[in-house]
């Protein structure tokens, strides 16, 4: 029990960068650039998925199968395509709640605050499905 949190808190910590990779990508598109919600999370989370992808699998996670990790990098793609269209789907959803509160700081950065409130709950589920893709599959 103690390596599996060990090996949550140090996924945190790669998907932590990841995550600002996401995020500055993520902003950059849709602050500056003005680019919808959801084009912008699918570009932004390609460059972080592939980031935590490399990283975890080089310092994290150990292959215990025969299966090449190009086909379990493919196999993650699909899934974050997937997943990605979903949450972005959500996080739509979630964009026109916000917009409904009559507060000009959540009107103002809508978009920094959907983005902060699932990103939680997409660690968690990536966390699950890259240790069972590369250690069990």
């Amino acid at each position: 029990m103690k390596k599996l949190l060990l090996q949550a808190l140090s996924f945190f910590g790669i998907s932590g960068i990841g995550w600002i990779i996401d995020f500055t990508i993520y902003t950059t598109l849709t602050s500056f650039f003005n680019v919808h919600i959801t084009i912008a999370n699918i570009i932004s989370s390609f460059f972080a998925v592939t980031f935590v992808f490399l990283v975890s699998t080089r310092k994290l996670f150990i292959n215990n199968s025969k299966i090449n990790l190009k086909i379990k990098y493919l196999i993650y793609i699909l899934y974050q395509v997937v997943f990605v269209i979903t949450t972005s789907y959500l996080m739509s959803l979630l964009k026109n709640y916000l917009l409904g509160f009559d507060i000009k700081l959540i009107q103002d950065y809508v978009n920094i605050i959907t983005k902060i409130i699932v990103t939680p709950f997409t660690m968690l589920i990536n966390f699950i499905v890259m240790k069972n893709l590369i250690e069990k599959l």
